[in-house]
């Protein structure tokens, strides 16, 4: 037990002798040292994270960073000073691995750490950083920013090998072009405002972790995430986006290895979600969070499905699909179907094939024929996914030309081939021993299907030139017989159509729009 309590007082003897040691390096080059700047010195061998304030407590409106101007000289910390303390190789080593850091204080002048290397985490907790921080180029361990107010956050080309915590503070532009983040980049609860775009950028930049905008997340401007690469999920819930310039997330060509989600969104009309040639497991959404049209970039966006609580039905993503700019595009309905099959969902998936042939004879620049094909494709055989569709058309058909051949007849509109038999139909309504009977359902379906002979076409037909002056009954249709041998014309042109497609549908062969 003494040897214990030996050993803990010669740690507190080091650590002691460190911090004297940094005092007066700190002094003889910065001068004299406000309150807070001693505390941030002398609390660095020890990590121990002093508060500026006069109090302790995080929800004491006198340590809230908006209002650091009210805050006197004893709070203040010489941004070069913190610089030192991270860079100086007298001065690093002296620091605790786990960081130099200090809550509630004010650090006036920019922070440049720019193409330093800094080999301790660099922790400031509601602290007010108004001339912002510059990180571009420079190599630390980790980034603890946690309910700061800052200025402009530039890390391009940054290296950080853990987490860069940006959470329940109030940020200006942050920037990570072509970065390198080992852990996560949080900005949850947290609230950027930029007077332009984009309000965060991690073009090119590479995230081991989570991208995370969560709790209350809000900003006015874009957040860029252009051809990054996220390790785990990309993810938006609970966000906001507010203002009247342009905002949202455009992620075009980014990699995220986990989900993207994007529920519970607060939007304007100006709120974008672009996800053009991205890719992601799956995608978690709701449909109160989709964009208005025009404003939804789905073209090469790839994903293996949707999560348990997002929509994941033809008729809801058919809506989401239509949120895009107009104009058609067809592997976001390719890419749907695929997903919809592989979660066994093949009706849903059946349904998302047809609207996309039914989007390019509507959007797209056929011609007549073309337009009138791919509408007879869809109606008749469903693009060839639905073959079976063709047998109610031809069961209309067949059935109406039933009801018609067999009204003719009553008629007498329709009316034996051979002369004597001709005559004595005519006459009495009858026809020798003989001559075949006419069957309206066998007449209707020989003269639907095509190549098929069953003895009643050669013997009847109707005839144009009988009409009401020898049939009195016929005076409300003179020209019946007319009008019937038109639609015996059609009845057959539809049998020569539809039976042919039904067979292709059948064997596969159609499948185009």
């Amino acid at each position: 037990m003494a040897m214990i309590l030996a050993s803990a007082a010669r740690s507190a003897g080091a650590a002691e002798s460190k911090a004297d040691l940094l005092e007066r390096m700190a002094r003889e080059k910065f001068g004299n040292l406000s309150r807070a700047e001693l505390l941030l010195v002398r609390s660095a061998p020890q990590r121990e994270l002093q508060w500026a304030g006069p109090r302790d407590d995080p929800d004491d409106p006198t340590n809230d960073p908006l209002h650091a101007q009210s805050w006197g000289p004893e709070r203040t910390i010489r941004a070069p000073l913190l610089a030192w303390l991270g860079s100086d190789p007298a001065a690093a080593p002296l620091v605790h691995p786990s960081g130099a850091g200090i809550k509630a204080a004010r650090i006036v002048g920019p922070l440049d750490l720019s193409y330093l290397t800094v080999p301790f985490p660099l922790t400031l907790v509601r602290c007010s950083i108004a001339d912002g921080i510059d990180i571009s180029n420079a190599h630390i361990r980790a980034i603890d920013l946690r309910a700061s107010a800052t200025g402009p956050i530039v890390g391009n080309m940054a290296r950080v090998d853990g987490d860069v915590s940006l959470t329940f503070g109030n940020y200006q532009q942050v920037l990570f072009y072509r970065a390198t983040i080992g852990g996560s980049l949080d900005f949850s609860a947290a609230r950027v405002q930029s007077p332009g775009s984009p309000a965060v950028a991690a073009i090119d930049s590479s995230i081991g972790g989570d991208a995370i905008f969560h709790q209350g997340f809000a900003t006015n401007g874009i957040v860029d995430f252009r051809l990054a690469r996220v390790g785990h999920a990309l993810s938006f819930n609970h966000a906001s986006f507010f203002g009247p310039q342009e905002n949202g997330l455009v992620a075009e060509r980014a990699r995220i290895e986990g989900s993207l989600y994007w529920v519970a969104i607060s939007l304007t009309p100006n709120t974008q979600l672009d996800l053009a040639d991205a890719r992601a497991t799956d995608l978690w959404d709701d449909q109160s969070s989709w964009p208005v049209r025009g404003n939804l970039m789905l073209n090469g966006f790839e994903y293996e499905g949707f999560g348990d609580d997002s929509p994941a039905d033809a008729r809801s993503r058919l809506i989401w699909l239509r949120r895009q700019p107009r104009g058609f595009r067809a592997q976001p309905y390719a890419e749907l179907a695929r997903a919809l099959t592989a979660a066994g969902e093949t009706d849903d998936a059946i349904k998302v094939e047809i609207a996309q042939r039914v989007a390019q004879r509507r959007e797209t620049g056929l011609g007549r024929l073309e337009r009138a094909w791919n509408a007879l494709l869809q109606y008749t055989i469903g693009y060839g996914f639905i073959p079976l569709r063709a047998l109610w058309w031809i069961t209309g058909f067949v059935a109406l030309g039933t009801v018609l051949f067999q009204w003719g007849y009553t008629m007498r509109l329709v009316s034996p081939t051979e002369e004597a038999a001709y005559q004595s139909f005519m006459k009495s309504g009858t026809t020798p021993a003989h001559y075949p009977r006419f069957n309206a359902f066998v007449y209707s379906l020989e003269n639907f299907l095509p190549v098929v002979d069953l003895h009643q076409g050669e013997y009847w037909r109707p005839n144009p030139y009988h009409g009401a002056h020898l049939n009195p009954e016929l005076k409300k249709c003179p020209r019946g017989g007319v009008l019937l041998r038109w639609y015996l014309w059609v009845h057959i042109l539809a049998g020569w159509i539809l039976t042919p497609l039904l067979a292709a549908g059948l064997s596969g062969l159609i499948h185009v729009g």
